[in-house]
């Protein structure tokens, strides 16, 4: 993956950063195409963490929204969406002969 920008809230722990770049970086090889750029923004209100992620593929965006009572709960579902999305595009790339 070419660049992930990860945004926080001030309540979020600066060590979600590098939680989240590495989860969702890791993401690319369910990816159909290259990964151009990953933005993910974490945020609370009260008890809640919010996150909210997109990929930009070559040809589409695919984006993810979780909310979880920790950091790392949010992160690993907002990842475990983008996957599915992820995974189940392959069916969908046109085949070029």
């Amino acid at each position: 993956m070419d660049y992930i920008q990860v945004s926080l809230a001030e309540s979020i722990p600066e060590q979600a950063r590098d939680y989240a770049s590495a989860r969702i970086g890791s993401l690319d090889r369910y990816a159909p195409d290259r990964v151009d750029f990953a933005w993910v923004n974490l945020t609370s209100d009260k008890s809640v963490i919010h996150a909210h992620a997109r990929l930009d593929l070559k040809w589409v965006e695919v984006q993810a929204y979780a909310e979880a009572d920790t950091v790392t709960e949010v992160i690993d579902l907002l990842r475990e969406r983008m996957r599915r999305q992820l995974v189940s595009m392959h069916s969908c790339v046109p085949v070029h002969n």
